[in-house]
């Protein structure tokens, strides 16, 4: 590990978090989080980039920003359960159709709040309306066997990953919004433990269950060793794309996006599964190892590009002339959960290499000086910033790697954990 670009990371981000605090403004009625410190992104709440950022300040003992946006988020909560997933400082919640739905990492919040606060009485406040929000995921995002979809692909916050940007809505289940909605039914399951709802601690419990069954069923390509986004038009996975006459190397992994990694990091894999997924992917320079962290996209698919700005979802809003790429930039997330992935998975020496190129490439944000520090994303195969300075978001947590590599305290393990 490079000492020297930890210390110069850590520092920065210190001095970075206070300046996206914020006093409740407009139609924001709690404290929050900006996404970045400049114009850009500043003056609206998105719920997961509020919510890893949230992570970061919990971490450094300020858990109220986990509580703040819940209860921003809930307080435009409508009669059905839809509840925003992003509120603007003067235009309010974000309702448009399909629905908007916050995506799923509100009873996560909740849990990890209620835990290291012991404020009980505020988790059961809001417990019916997260279980609302949950419920609103079954109703109105559910597809055949009983998989989740975005309605429409941007909405999970990936702008155009290739396995919904191409194909009209309603039409794929992909493996991210599976694995966030596991983990989410796994943190319900332990808020109401904690809140000593046994009832509804057991039927998060089986809930959980089925979830993981069904997804490791029909979103586990075992013929590639890995997930793969499932396509509900004809019923089979979609990772390659076939042509028939044209050879059949091309197009073979067209659709392996990091997307399909997520469900690593809910731990819905079997250990051996896990492992050759690993090994044939994530570790692989020809995929997604790069030398400054995990390609947003396989290196080995015809859609790979660094470039600065993503090409819209075919089938997205007109207005969305350009979109954030995540068709080959490293992006400090995807990192972080394949990270977690790897230490979990026993990849040990692995995942300390990529808490080193994590933090690298932040470094490199700093020092190379092209933009403000930091950038949203970054060129997979050079490590440059590619868009968006000033940005905080999910990058705040590119410190905290070696801190959980070293005494195991992530602060997600609680969730998972058997007791």
């Amino acid at each position: 590990m490079n000492n020297s670009n930890l210390q110069i990371v850590r520092q920065c981000i210190t001095q970075i978090m206070p300046q996206i605090e914020h006093l409740p403004c407009g139609k924001i009625l709690y404290p929050w989080l900006s996404l970045s410190y400049g114009p850009l992104y500043g003056s609206a709440i998105y719920v997961w980039d509020h919510h890893h950022a949230a992570m970061r300040f919990a971490i450094s003992g300020k858990p109220d920003y986990l509580r703040f946006l819940i209860d921003n988020i809930l307080t435009y909560q409508q009669d059905d359960g839809n509840t925003p997933s992003v509120l603007h400082v003067d235009r309010g919640p974000r309702f448009i159709e399909p629905p908007y739905h916050a995506q799923p990492f509100l009873f996560q919040g909740a849990f990890l709040y209620v835990r290291q606060t012991g404020d009980t009485a505020w988790g059961k406040s809001v417990f019916d309306k997260l279980t609302k929000y949950l419920d609103y995921y079954e109703n109105n995002y559910s597809a055949a066997f009983g998989l989740k979809r975005w309605r429409v692909g941007w909405m999970g916050g990936l702008d155009n990953d290739v396995v919904t940007a191409f194909l009209p809505p309603d039409t794929i289940a992909s493996s991210d919004i599976n694995a966030w909605f596991y983990i989410e039914l796994l943190a319900a399951q332990k808020l109401a433990k904690l809140l000593e709802r046994s009832k509804e601690a057991d039927l998060f419990a089986r809930r959980s269950k089925k979830h993981r069954e069904i997804v490791n069923d029909k979103l586990w390509y075992g013929k590639m060793n890995s997930y793969s986004a499932f396509s509900l038009c004809d019923g089979s996975p979609l990772f390659s794309s076939s042509f028939g006459d044209v050879p059949s190397e091309i197009g073979q992994f067209a659709f392996q996006s990091s997307s399909n990694l997520f469900p690593l990091y809910a731990r819905m894999a079997d250990p051996d599964s896990a492992r050759a997924m690993i090994k044939t992917y994530v570790v692989n320079e020809k995929h997604f190892w790069s030398p400054y962290g995990i390609r947003s996209l396989s290196k080995a698919s015809e859609y790979f590009n660094n470039a600065v700005w993503g090409n819209p979802s075919r089938f997205g809003d007109h207005r969305r002339t350009n979109e954030s790429n995540w068709q080959g930039p490293v992006w400090i997330p995807i990192n972080y959960f394949t990270f977690h992935a790897l230490r979990h998975y026993g990849f040990t020496q692995e995942a300390r290499i990529l808490a080193d190129r994590t933090v690298d490439v932040l470094a490199k944000c700093i020092k190379l000086k092209l933009v403000e520090p930091f950038s949203e994303n970054f060129n997979s195969e050079t490590g440059e910033p590619l868009y968006a300075s000033r940005y905080a978001s999910w990058n705040l947590l590119g410190d905290t790697l070696h801190d959980d590599l070293a005494d195991g305290s992530w602060i997600m393990e609680p969730i998972f954990s058997e007791t």
